[in-house]
């Protein structure tokens, strides 16, 4: 799964690295993004690339409130095209969700404790992760944006620390999965097969990322001394 993750960068600077024709909303820095939070993401619409800000956790146009939200924050890439849930937005919705990193936790056997983790590119440029959209209208409420992160089995960069890693798209993929115009399930599983970033990089961090109140530059530093 992805729970946490970090994004930093400016609008300005992620215009240089992502196929962005329109800039919708500021751009916060942050270093411990979690569930429900705005976060910036890339969206097709009127065949223009957007980048605005979608809450983390996606609200299906048919669902009674938003609360489902709450359990949908990330999308497993085996299942996309028939849980209820993701399959209209995989062929007709899908995001990219610029990143600069995300955390996760591997749990240390002898004591039972969790150490966190920090996964990367190993240039630490920024990176996309393939997400899914939706804006839900319901119950004369504001229209609320939103969106989920697709998940897969993890690479071998990533396996000895969780068996899940979020979807990283390769750059030369970014057109294609924002292409609206395109859905056929054949083809946008392909991009999925054929697309992704599987070499990362990774190191141990403080155990303050635990807590999403703190958002500081510090998380991302590498530690000499890890849980035991």
């Amino acid at each position: 799964m992805c729970g946490r993750f970090v994004s930093f960068r400016k609008a300005e600077e992620l215009v240089q690295y992502f196929p962005i024709d329109e800039t919708a909303c500021d751009v916060i820095a942050s270093y411990n993004i979690a569930p429900l939070q705005e976060i910036p993401v890339i969206t097709q619409r009127d065949g223009r690339n957007i980048l605005d800000r979608f809450h983390w956790g996606l609200v299906p146009a048919w669902a009674k409130d938003k609360s489902i939200g709450n359990s949908l924050i990330n999308a497993r890439s085996e299942t996309l095209s028939t849980k209820p849930s993701f399959k209209t937005a995989f062929r007709r919705r899908r995001c990219l969700i610029p990143a600069d990193g995300f955390y996760e936790w591997k749990t240390v056997t002898e004591t039972g404790k969790k150490q966190p983790y920090f996964f990367t590119l190993p240039n630490e440029n920024p990176f996309a992760f393939a997400g899914l959209w939706e804006i839900w209208t319901g119950n004369d409420e504001p229209a609320h944006q939103s969106c989920t992160i697709i998940t897969t089995e993890a690479s071998e960069s990533v396996e000895l620390i969780h068996h899940r890693m979020p979807v990283i798209l390769k750059p030369d993929y970014y057109g294609a999965w924002l292409d609206a115009k395109l859905q056929d399930v054949t083809e946008i599983q392909k991009i999925l097969q054929n697309g992704v970033v599987a070499i990362l990089s990774c190191r141990p961090v403080s155990q303050q990322v635990n807590s999403a109140r703190n958002n500081v530059p510090g998380n991302i530093e590498g530690i000499l001394f890890m849980l035991s």
